[in-house]
C-alpha cells in the first residue's frame, strides 16, 4: 500500500475509534447498545456452543468439537452477509468523499481497501459474537489448545467470503433498485427470498435435532453443513498438520487481493452506476396549498420512503421477517405427526403472534423519520406546515407500511388455530395497536434523539441513538407483553391473559397519543437545522 494509502487507513482508523474529541452523551448512546448486543449476542452464541459441545461429549465424539467452532464461523458469516449488503452501496462505492478521493494521488486499489476494511470492521464484530465464545467453550471442554489457532484464523478471515458476496448482490442490487422505476420494490423480492431460503434452511437444520432419539450424526450432519455456508473454512478440516491452516490462510488471502484487484479497476463504473439516479426531496408549498397539508406530507413521505433503499430495506425487514416466520412455523407444525403434540401446539399457537410483535415493533419507519429529512428539515420549518399534521403524516406512514405485513401474519396464523373470539382479539387487534403505538412511541423518541447532519442515509438510519432506542423500547414492550399473557395462561386463564395485554397496548397507545400532542410539536419547533 503507498504513502497516501496508509494515511488515510489512519483517517478511516481514527473516526471510528477516536472517541476522544466527543460529546461524552452522544458515544454512551451509541457504545452501550453495541456493548449490549455484544453480550447478548455472546451470551446466545455460548449456549448453542455448549449445547453442541454436551451433546458429542456425552456420545464419547469429542475429536468433533472443532466442528462446533466451525458452524458458528459458518453462522456469523451467513449473518454479516446479510446486514452488510445494504452497505455496500453507502460505503464502498456511493460514498459522497467519491470526488475527494478521486483528486487525491491514491491508488483505486487503496481506496478499495480502505473502504473494504471499512465493511469488515462491521463484520469482525458479527464474527467476534460467533467465533469468541466457541473458541473457548470448544478449546476448554476439547482440553485441546490447539483450536485457538483456528479460531483465530476464523476471526481474522471468516468476512472474507461474506465480503466478496456483499460487494456483488449490493452491487446487484444497487443497480437495480435506482435503474428501474419499481427498482425498490424488486430489491425487497429479492430480499424477501434470501432472507426466507436462510431462515427456512436454518430452521429445517435445527428441527433435525428434535428427534425423540439422539442420533449424533444427524448433529454432525447439521455441524457439517453450517460450516459449508463459508466453503473457505472447509480448508481447516484437512488432515495435514499445519499446512491446512496455511492453506486458508493463502486461500482467503487470494479472494481477497483479486477482490480488491478487480473493484478497483472497475470502480469508477460501478461508482456511476450506484450513484448516477438520486431521488431530490423538496417541500414545494403550491403542492401543499392544492393537495391540503395531511395529503401533500404524506404522499411526500410515501415517496421518499419507497425512493430510499436505505430506510425501505432497514424499517420494512420486522415485516418480512414477521412473515416469514409464521410460514415456516406453520409448516413445521403441520410436519407433525404426533396427534398429541399437535393438540398442545393448537393451544400454544396463540402464544406466537408475540413474536410478530417484536418482529414488527423493532424497526419501525417512524423511528427515523425526522432523520431523513436531512438538509430539507429547514424546509418544512419555513414554511407555514402545522406540526401537528407533519408527526401525524410521519406516524400514519409507519403505520400503514407495516400493518399490512402483519395483517397477513394474521390471517395465516387464525387458519391454524381454533376459531375463538379471544384468538381473534389475540390475533388480528392486539398486533394493530401494538403497531400504531411503537409508532408513536419511536416518532416521539426521535424528536429528542435526531440526526439531520449526515452525508450517507447508512447514518439517518442505521447510526441512529432514535433506532436504536425505539429496538430497546420494543423489546422491553414485548418482554411486558409476554408476562401478561402468558403468565395467567399458565394457570388456565387464557382470556384474562387476552384482555390484559390488550388494556396494556390500549393504554400505551392512548398516553404515546397524549404525549405525542404534550411534547411533540414543541420539540419539532425546538430542533435547529
Amino acid at each position: 500500500m503507498s504513502r497516501p494509502g496508509f494515511a488515510l487507513l489512519k483517517v478511516v482508523l481514527a473516526q471510528s475509534f477516536d472517541f476522544r474529541k466527543k460529546d461524552k452523551i452522544k458515544n454512551a448512546s451509541l457504545l452501550i447498545p453495541i456493548l449490549f448486543i455484544f453480550i447478548f449476542g455472546c451470551l446466545l452464541s455460548s449456549i448453542y456452543s455448549i449445547s453442541f459441545s454436551i451433546i458429542l461429549i456425552s456420545e464419547e465424539r469429542k475429536e468433533s468439537l472443532n466442528l462446533v467452532l466451525y458452524a458458528l464461523a459458518g453462522t456469523s458469516s451467513m449473518l454479516a452477509l446479510v446486514t452488510s449488503i445494504t452497505k455496500v452501496k453507502g460505503i464502498l462505492f456511493g460514498g459522497n468523499d467519491y470526488e475527494m478521493l478521486a483528486s487525491l494521488p491514491i491508488p483505486r486499489r487503496n481506496i478499495i481497501f480502505v473502504k473494504l476494511f471499512s465493511l469488515y470492521l462491521v463484520q469482525l464484530f458479527y464474527t467476534a459474537i460467533f467465533v469468541l465464545p466457541a473458541t473457548l467453550i470448544v478449546c476448554v471442554l476439547g482440553k485441546y489448545p490447539l483450536w485457538l489457532i483456528d479460531g483465530i484464523l476464523l476471526l481474522i478471515f471468516s468476512p472474507v467470503i461474506p465480503l466478496l458476496l456483499a460487494g456483488v448482490l449490493g452491487l446487484l442490487i444497487g443497480f437495480i433498485s435506482d435503474r428501474f422505476r419499481f427498482g425498490n420494490i424488486l430489491t425487497i423480492l429479492i430480499y424477501i427470498l434470501f432472507l426466507g431460503a436462510i431462515m427456512y434452511s436454518s430452521f429445517l437444520l435445527n428441527s433435525k435435532g428434535g428427534e425423540e432419539e439422539l442420533d449424533v450424526t444427524i448433529i454432525l450432519q447439521m455441524l457439517n453443513i453450517l460450516s459449508w455456508i463459508n466453503p473457505t473454512t472447509k480448508l481447516l478440516t484437512l488432515t495435514l498438520g499445519g499446512i491446512n491452516q496455511l492453506l486458508y490462510i493463502a486461500g482467503n488471502g487470494i479472494i481477497l487481493l483479486g477482490m480488491i484487484f478487480i473493484f478497483a479497476k472497475c470502480y469508477d463504473y460501478f461508482h456511476f452506476l450506484m450513484t448516477a439516479k438520486r431521488a431530490s426531496h423538496t417541500y414545494v408549498w403550491k403542492a401543499v396549498k392544492q393537495k391540503g397539508q395531511f395529503k401533500a406530507l404524506f404522499l411526500m413521505d410515501i415517496k421518499r420512503y419507497f425512493s430510499s433503499k436505505m430506510y425501505l430495506m432497514n424499517t420494512i425487514t420486522g415485516g418480512i421477517m414477521c412473515i416469514l416466520l409464521t410460514v415456516i412455523m406453520i409448516i413445521s407444525f403441520k410436519n407433525v405427526k404426533d396427534p398429541e403434540a399437535m393438540n398442545v401446539l393448537s393451544h400454544i399457537s396463540p402464544y406466537f403472534i408475540l413474536i410478530n410483535t417484536w418482529c414488527i415493533g423493532m424497526a419501525v419507519p417512524s423511528a427515523v423519520a425526522i432523520n431523513m429529512e436531512g438538509r430539507a428539515m429547514w424546509q418544512m420549518k419555513v414554511l407555514p406546515i402545522n406540526y401537528k399534521t407533519y408527526s401525524h403524516s410521519k406516524i400514519l406512514l409507519s403505520y400503514f407500511v407495516l400493518a399490512p405485513f402483519i395483517l397477513i401474519s394474521s390471517s395465516i396464523w387464525i387458519v391454524f388455530m381454533e376459531i375463538t373470539v379471544a384468538n381473534i382479539l389475540l390475533t388480528f387487534i392486539l398486533p394493530q395497536i401494538y403497531l400504531l403505538s411503537m409508532s408513536m412511541i419511536a416518532f416521539l423518541v426521535n424528536t429528542y434523539f435526531y440526526k439531520l447532519k449526515w452525508t450517507n442515509e447508512v447514518e439517518a438510519v442505521k447510526n441512529s441513538a432514535g433506532m436504536v432506542i425505539s429496538m430497546l423500547i420494543d423489546l422491553g414492550y414485548t418482554a411486558i407483553l409476554c408476562a401478561l399473557l402468558i403468565v395467567p395462561g399458565l394457570f388456565g386463564y387464557f382470556v384474562i391473559g387476552t384482555i390484559l395485554a390488550l388494556l396494556f397496548v390500549s393504554l400505551m397507545a392512548g398516553t404515546a397519543y397524549i404525549l405525542i400532542n404534550k411534547l411533540c410539536f414543541k420539540n419539532i419547533e425546538s430542533i435547529e437545522c
